[in-house]
């Protein structure tokens, strides 16, 4: 019978979601994605994209609101997906990630029909971001024990190095994927929350570190790039207010077309 049939696994960034019925995935953390504080926020953002995905696969992820409700420790956690409303031309789309019994990331998708031609209205205009040009960029160092800067190949603008009491508060540069990896929504919602964060220009961490909300709306997830496969970033911090400070992010190709944009709230009150 179909129902007795062992539904496929499938997997982000080198990570096995194993289904568990049809709207449910277990996964296991793994050591590679430790951040500052527990598991990297966009890698279980990442997951929570791929669910969505295997549960409505007949529709793209478009925009992706997640709230970080606690801290995430490596090892066993589980992702619950629901389909919550299903229209003419969009699908909103629940996935929690929970850990010993707690909620503790919520993702809200919406994942977009394929529009006829005649149904779209479109228009851009490239803005290409001034960033210093990838051979005079520096590799990201990740500190210890910090490795989940080692999961994609990026370069940082010397003019925008984490502690370097820069000019402005804004950490910029370009990302590409790992030799086998691929540019899709759900490495794009990862990798918006994968430069270092732009508070760390001036103040040192958790400070300016830590995730509250963010929201990322993916313009296109299989952008068109050179050979060398760059993605050129730009995040910035403009305000930090009673303990929250704002980030704003811009993922594009090249010639400046957008492929993501990001609103991040970071923690920035200090304890103790």
């Amino acid at each position: 019978m179909l129902s007795c049939m062992k539904q496929p696994t499938i997997e982000f960034a080198g990570t096995e979601l194993q289904p568990v019925g049809g709207d449910r995935f277990d996964v296991h953390l793994p050591d590679r994605w430790s951040s500052l504080v527990g598991v990297h926020g966009g890698f279980m953002v990442g997951l929570a994209v791929r669910a969505g995905e295997q549960l409505v696969p007949d529709r793209a992820v478009r925009t992706v609101a997640t709230s970080f409700r606690s801290s995430v420790t490596l090892g066993a956690a589980t992702l619950r997906v629901k389909e919550a409303r299903r229209g003419r031309s969009t699908s909103n789309v629940d996935v929690v990630l929970s850990q010993d019994g707690r909620d503790a990331v919520v993702v809200h998708l919406t994942m977009l029909a394929d529009l006829a031609d005649t149904h779209r209205v479109e228009w851009e205009q490239p803005a290409p971001l001034s960033i210093a040009p990838v051979g005079e960029c520096v590799e990201i160092e990740p500190p210890n024990p910090v490795p989940h800067f080692l999961c994609a190949d990026g370069r940082l603008d010397p003019a925008s190095l984490p502690f370097s009491d820069g000019p402005d508060t804004s950490v910029r540069g370009y990302v590409r994927p790992l030799d086998g990896e691929t540019v899709d929504a759900a490495w794009l919602a990862m990798i918006c929350d994968w430069f270092p964060p732009p508070a760390f220009v001036n103040v040192m961490p958790p400070a300016g570190g830590i995730s509250v909300d963010m929201l990322t709306h993916i313009h296109r997830a299989t952008p068109s790039v050179g050979e060398d496969g760059w993605l050129a970033g730009w995040f910035e911090i403009t305000t930090s207010h009673d303990g929250l400070a704002t980030e704003h992010g811009r993922i594009v190709t090249p010639d400046g077309s957008a492929v993501a944009d990001s609103v991040q709230t970071r923690w920035t009150a200090r304890r103790g």
